[in-house]
């Protein structure tokens, strides 16, 4: 049997082109091969998705690791003719938020925009009253007037670089979050299109294994595509006749996680994603076609999910209790599994429910941590508090020097390239590529047990 795995990648936010955020990937994460004159991949048509834009990046072989196919998601072209309008109204409504239901990560970015916003307000204010003799239309055309060339140079270059940035990078955001009329043939084209190509690479039969890796938005993305395809690969095709201690004690082993109110520690999470693991080949083993082993998420905005994806904490707890945000493991609101009876009256089989996505599929969590304003991933931060604490959260530093890199850039630095010299990390966190090459575990073959076969 040659075994294969594919590898989706999913990009986030901002005007990217096909290919960009991929190439980048494949050649970060693949070592150099052992003889100069062999290439990392080779690139090859994209028979699963229909743009000619886009291509599969294909990893040979090896002792330890399965032939690999690398796709991109692409999705940007659906974002296009954004209005700043638009934006600034869905940073509004996340701004006018009750401060005690703002996660309080995002608090001191809370507190120094009021500031600014206060500020500003009091130098207009106080160049009005400044005209003390004059009407009020004449103090307005006194206070432009003052500087004006100046003021107007700076209001023009501010206005270029926030239409610019707000419609090239934030827009993506507003527009995918937001689900208003206006953007809703947006969104569930961003969904089917998902959708459809891990549905492709579910049917070909090619694979044995799907990672999903999702960055920034893209994580986002990544989620709401795994949480509606789930429902369609979660049941056995064909059943098969088998015994399921696995599925049978799951809910007595990951008890103690969903009921947790503290983090839990490291080993007890490596303990969990083996389970995870053990249940996943068990499912595969009764015949359900679900191949996707891991869920990786990268400086991802789920850390404020509870702000972007309800109004409310409350209401965002509700939804998760209703299984229509999946959590891992997932709620304890109802058993994991449910009992299945088929026209053969010898087969019955645990099949898990509609909201069990992250019973059988590992979540990992990058994110580079977020202090003193300006240093850290703001965008990106922990998962487990908001999605589970079965999430392995990763704190990590970027793998290349630099103070720039520590700061809110440091949210496109996930993959970069080493330095020639190594970097020095604190012991609480890891080398960012380290971690992710960890992370992915395309080694996969190292293991003894062998995958299960391709449908």
């Amino acid at each position: 049997m040659r075994y294969k795995q594919a590898v989706v990648v999913i990009h986030g936010i901002g005007e990217q082109r096909p290919l960009e955020t991929l190439r980048g990937f494949v050649d970060a994460i693949l070592p150099e091969p052992e003889d100069s004159s062999d290439r990392k991949y080779r690139s090859k048509p994209d028979q699963m998705a229909e743009s000619f834009e886009l291509r599969c990046l294909q990893a040979p072989g090896s002792r330890t690791r399965p032939i690999t196919d690398f796709y991109e998601y692409y999705w940007a072209h659906h974002m296009r003719n954004s209005k700043l309008s638009g934006v600034v109204t869905w940073l509004c409504s996340l701004l006018i938020r009750p401060i005690g239901k703002v996660p309080k990560g995002l608090r001191p970015i809370y507190f120094v925009t009021y500031a600014g916003l206060l500020l500003a307000f009091a130098i207009l204010l106080w160049g009005l009253i400044d005209q003390t003799g004059q009407s009020l239309p004449n103090r307005l055309i006194s206070l432009y007037k003052t500087e004006q060339l100046y003021v107007s140079a700076g209001i023009l270059i501010v206005q270029v670089l926030i239409s610019r940035f707000m419609l090239g990078y934030v827009a993506d955001a507003a527009r995918y979050l937001t689900p208003s009329p206006d953007n809703i043939e947006e969104r569930n084209k961003i969904r089917a299109e998902g959708i459809k190509l891990l549905r492709s690479l579910h049917d070909s039969g090619r694979y044995c294994r799907i990672i999903v890796v999702g960055h920034s938005l893209g994580s986002v993305i990544g989620y709401d595509i795994l949480r509606h395809l789930w429902v369609e690969k979660r049941k056995p095709s064909p059943p098969k006749a088998i015994k399921q201690p696995v599925a049978k004690h799951f809910d007595d082993t990951v008890h103690p996680i969903q009921t947790a109110t503290t983090p839990i520690t490291r080993d007890e999470i490596e303990t969990f994603q083996q389970e995870q693991h053990k249940l996943w080949r068990e499912h595969r083993d009764a015949g359900i076609p679900w191949l996707v082993t891991d869920f990786i998420t990268l400086g991802s905005p789920l850390a404020h999910s509870a702000l972007l994806l309800a109004k409310t904490p409350a209401e965002f707890l509700e939804r998760k209790q209703e299984l229509e945000y999946p959590s891992c493991p997932p709620m304890p609101t109802e058993q994991t599994h449910y009992l299945e009876h088929y026209t053969d009256p010898h087969l019955s089989l645990r099949i898990p429910h509609h909201g069990a996505l992250f019973a059988s599929t590992r979540w990992t969590n990058l994110f580079f941590p977020y202090h003193s304003l300006i240093l850290g991933d703001v965008i990106g931060g922990a998962l487990a508090d908001s999605l589970g604490q079965g999430i392995k959260d990763i704190p990590v530093q970027p793998s290349r020097a630099g103070f720039l890199r520590k700061t809110l850039y440091s949210h496109v630095c996930y993959w970069e390239p080493a330095d020639s010299e190594p970097t020095e990390h604190t012991d609480m966190t890891s080398d960012s590529l380290e971690a992710l090459r960890s992370t992915l575990r395309l080694e996969s073959l190292r293991s003894k047990a062998p995958w299960p076969d391709p449908d």
